[in-house]
């Protein structure tokens, strides 16, 4: 018998009826899958990608229980009609087809994922980059333990799932499993080769922008000695002396005019030459 509960309260009565005594409600807060034999059940938590909906499994040889946001049609069952005749046989079909709808959640998330990576390589919604690659990392991990879970199954590590009964389908399931797990490993890749070019990128556009002020700090300092001449000739004439030389000679005055000019020309065409104005 297959009971499916969306009702965890009445999903907790039933498993105790089963002799089901640990603490059902912790599954809801893990955030990995768990797989724990017990004498006369099994306890299977797979969850989505995100953290709700849990879906936990409660196996056993007469009554099966699911707690899970997702629902199935006869017609998923019937598809299996031969199957579930057999010993274990429900209770191998209901857990294969949780673990069809889990995986569909992960490749829905990836999916996702690799539309947003699409546009970091266009250069669009950069901002998003760090968010993204987390969560494709967080991907990967899911899938790669979901995969493991499955293996386990496969492997008859529970007496409870024979997935011989759907050798084909089960085949097909670890290999869709797979496929999924090393596009998430080649788009990590992916993300730290686009990580690097953004990286290059930014360092390219750092040094430009060192460039740019060490251009304009050179102007400013050419322009000041140049200025800062005539300001040192004015100043020494500003002195408050009462006797200087210069003061008494006629052409002082055009000579010092002159000499400043000089003097500041020859500054601005030697920083002209070395390429600081």
């Amino acid at each position: 018998m297959i009971e499916t509960f969306n009702n965890f309260e009445r999903f907790e009565a039933e498993a105790r009826k089963l002799g089901v005594e640990v603490d059902l409600r912790a599954l809801l807060t893990l955030d990995f899958l768990f797989l724990e034999e017990y004498k006369d059940f099994v306890i299977l938590s797979l969850r989505d990608y995100e953290k709700e909906p849990s879906n936990i499994l409660i196996l056993s040889l007469d009554k099966n229980l699911l707690y899970s946001g997702k629902q199935f049609s006869e017609r998923d069952f019937r598809l299996f009609s031969h199957s579930i005749q057999k010993k274990y046989g429900e209770s191998t079909v209901l857990t294969y087809l949780v673990c069809k709808a889990v995986l569909e959640s992960y490749a829905k998330k990836f999916e996702e994922l690799n539309f947003l990576i699409d546009e970091f390589e266009a250069g669009r919604q950069l901002e998003r980059f760090e968010e993204t690659s987390i969560s494709l990392r967080k991907t990967m991990d899911r899938v790669e333990d979901f995969l493991n879970i499955l293996i386990s199954l496969e492997e008859r590590k529970i007496r409870q799932v024979n997935t011989g009964f759907i050798s084909y389908d089960y085949e097909l399931l670890i290999s869709r499993t797979r496929h999924l797990l090393d596009r998430c490993r080649n788009h990590v890749n992916q993300m730290r080769d686009i990580r690097t070019q953004l990286e290059m990128r930014s360092t390219l556009e750092l040094n430009k922008r060192i460039e740019r002020l060490t251009d304009i700090m050179k102007k400013l300092t050419a322009l000041t000695l140049i200025f800062m001449i005539p300001n040192i000739i004015a100043g020494h004439f500003g002195m408050n002396f009462k006797y200087m030389p210069e003061l008494s000679v006629p052409e002082a005055y055009p000579a010092v005019i002159i000499a400043s000019l000089a003097i500041t020309i020859s500054v601005a065409l030697y920083m002209k030459k070395i390429d600081w104005l």
